[in-house]
């Protein structure tokens, strides 16, 4: 931590001395420590609404995903109706196909 103070404030605190120093630090101390701890708890507190903030987007990051997920599973679905639909109608061309192929062999 950095305590910067006035070039006037400076020379008077020398002027005290070392004992004056620290007697001047003892009687401000109960100030200083209230000081402290409210910047402590400013900070939590800021602290607080970023995680608050930050939880908010992943939870809105979550819902995306899962409807993300949604969509996949409902494609993939789709998908493996369109295949097997697919197959179907090509074993049945292939039925047809071999049919033709026979009764052409036939006539020749």
């Amino acid at each position: 931590m950095e305590i910067r103070v006035p070039k006037k404030k400076f020379k008077e605190l020398q002027k005290l001395g070392k004992e004056g120093i620290v007697e001047l630090i003892r009687e401000n101390l109960p100030r200083v420590e209230l000081t402290l701890k409210a910047e402590k708890e400013e900070f939590l507190i800021e602290q607080r609404k970023k995680l608050k903030e930050k939880i908010r987007e992943m939870e809105e990051e979550l819902k995306e995903l899962e409807r993300f997920y949604e969509m996949a599973v409902e494609d993939r679905e789709t998908m493996m109706k369109l295949r097997e639909q697919l197959e179907m109608e090509n074993a049945q061309l292939r039925r047809e196909l071999e049919e033709k192929r026979d009764a052409l062999k036939d006539k020749a």
